[in-house]
C-alpha cells in the first residue's frame, strides 16, 4: 500500500493553509483541511479552500517528482483526455 512521506504531506498543507478563503471555519477548525487518509493524503476543507487552486498547486507539485507522478498518473491522465476532446 502506497504511504505519502511526511515532507509530501507537510507541503500539501501548506497549500491548503494558502488557498483558504475564509478566516473563521467550524468544519475544520481554521486548519485548511479536515483530516489524513491512511495513506497520508490531506483532505481539504471543502467549505473554506479553494479546491481548484489546491489541485492545481498539488499537481504542479507532483509533476516534479517522479516517484509521485508514478502514484498520481491518473491526475495527468485526465488533462490529456480534456485535451483529446477539445480537439475533436
Amino acid at each position: 500500500m502506497f504511504k505519502l512521506d511526511e515532507i509530501h504531506l507537510e507541503k500539501a498543507r501548506e497549500m491548503a493553509v494558502r488557498n483558504r478563503t475564509k478566516k473563521k471555519c467550524k468544519l475544520c477548525y481554521d486548519r485548511g483541511y479536515i483530516g489524513v487518509t491512511p495513506e497520508n493524503l490531506l483532505v481539504p476543507c471543502h467549505k473554506c479552500v479553494d479546491l481548484d487552486k489546491v489541485m492545481e498547486e498539488w499537481k504542479a507539485y507532483v509533476a516534479e517528482i517522479p516517484e509521485l507522478r508514478e502514484y498520481f498518473a491518473d491526475l495527468f491522465e485526465e488533462e490529456k483526455e480534456d485535451e483529446n476532446t477539445e480537439q475533436e
